[in-house]
């Protein structure tokens, strides 16, 4: 079991990186900033990859669980851009 983790932990931190860093690079003034978006991703990557591999109980390759951490990253970026506005949105609308 540590295995696994230690192997999918690394796929898992990698997607929301890099999820992360191509929502700041393809997002309008929507955004909150590189580190906001990094940290949102990282966080949605954890925890999807956590219910993924709990859900199929650490039989998910290390390509799957990259993918299944990317889908993560861009559903939290994703959700927090859907209901957490920023001031630069909100006053661009205004």
């Amino acid at each position: 079991m540590l295995e696994h983790i230690v192997q999918m932990g690394p796929m898992l931190v990698l997607a929301g990186l890099m999820a992360g860093w191509v929502a700041e690079a393809v997002s309008r003034a929507g955004g909150y900033g590189l580190i906001t978006d990094i940290a949102i991703s990282l966080v949605g990557s954890v925890m999807v990859g956590t219910a993924a591999w709990l859900a199929l109980s650490g039989n998910a390759g290390m390509l799957a669980m990259f993918g299944i951490g990317a889908g993560g990253a861009v559903l939290a970026v994703t959700a927090q851009r859907s209901f957490w506005r920023s001031s630069l949105h909100l006053r661009a609308r205004g």
